[in-house]
């Protein structure tokens, strides 16, 4: 597993942000339908179109979106910030993602969605463009998400002292050798289910897990992904981390690299999400 969690993340790093690497961006687009489209899954385009330009999000089902059901999502986004090969932000939570799809195939009522446009902009104040598209389209369809699964920038650890940084008021261990799981209080099932999970399967991996108040606008930085839309429209919804800029220093960095990033850490919890979907 982990050679292969591996092996996706370099097919999809590199620069591939939306403005300055469009066309990348839709190479790796495409790269994904492949993916999941060769395990099974009915592959549909949520598109939307940005600065004159036509974006897409990724939706891969058993039988489409369309199907009125209660749906158990896991997303992750695929563009990269500008000048940053974004391997751990975020090829290394889209690999997982597909990891999951290979291991739990088609199923009913699960749906996974590969977000564009998730980093902010050049020249604008515009970011989460391709999750805010997916969830107010899926709101006015009347859409159910009764658990959400963000993953965001999921495989760089540390065992060193003092390696893990904490915001204000946060309490964690300060060795950045865990992985936390970010909810909103409607997601307190999904954070607990997630860590008994790991810790009957995964044992060897530390999750530490974090319950942001008022939608997290008392700490901005936990609304800095694809869960922060779902949270706003009320459903439950958790962002799965190793905590981006408060760990890796390869953040939003051209050293954001494959060769930074742990294989056995993302093989572990692409383990732990595969036995917590299964659970829900």
């Amino acid at each position: 597993m982990k050679n292969r969690i591996l092996d996706t993340v370099r097919k999809v790093e590199g620069l591939r942000d939306g403005c300055y690497h469009y066309d990348v961006l839709h190479e790796r687009a495409e790269y994904i339908e492949r993916e999941f489209v060769s395990a099974g899954f009915t592959v549909q385009r949520d598109e939307l179109v940005f600065n004159g330009k036509s974006y897409r999000n990724i939706i891969a089902t058993a039988s489409g979106m369309e199907s009125r059901e209660e749906w158990v999502l896991i997303g992750a986004h695929y563009d990269a910030v500008v000048d940053s090969p974004g391997a751990d932000d975020n090829a290394s939570g889209v690999a997982v993602m597909l990891e999951v799809a290979r291991s739990l195939g088609p199923r009913k009522g699960i749906k996974f969605v590969a977000f564009t446009l998730e980093e902010p902009q050049p020249h604008t104040l515009h970011f989460l463009i391709g999750s805010k598209h997916f969830v107010n389209r899926m709101k006015s369809m009347g859409q159910i998400y009764r658990a959400v699964l963000i993953l965001e920038s999921v495989g760089y650890i540390s065992h060193e002292p003092e390696s893990q940084l904490l915001p204000p008021l946060v309490k964690a261990p300060h060795v950045g050798d865990f992985i936390a799981v970010v909810g909103n209080k409607k997601a307190d099932r999904i954070m607990t289910g997630f860590k008994e999970t790991a810790g009957r399967y995964v044992p060897e991996l530390k999750v530490v897990t974090y319950r942001a108040p008022a939608r997290g606008f008392l700490l901005p930085e936990t609304r800095f992904s694809d869960h922060a839309p779902f949270w706003d429209a009320g459903y439950p919804a958790v962002m799965i981390t190793d905590t981006a800029m408060f760990r890796n220093p390869n953040y939003h960095t051209p050293s954001d690299t494959s060769e930074t990033l742990s294989p056995d850490f993302m093989a572990q919890v692409a383990e732990a999400l595969i036995h917590t979907v299964e659970g829900l």
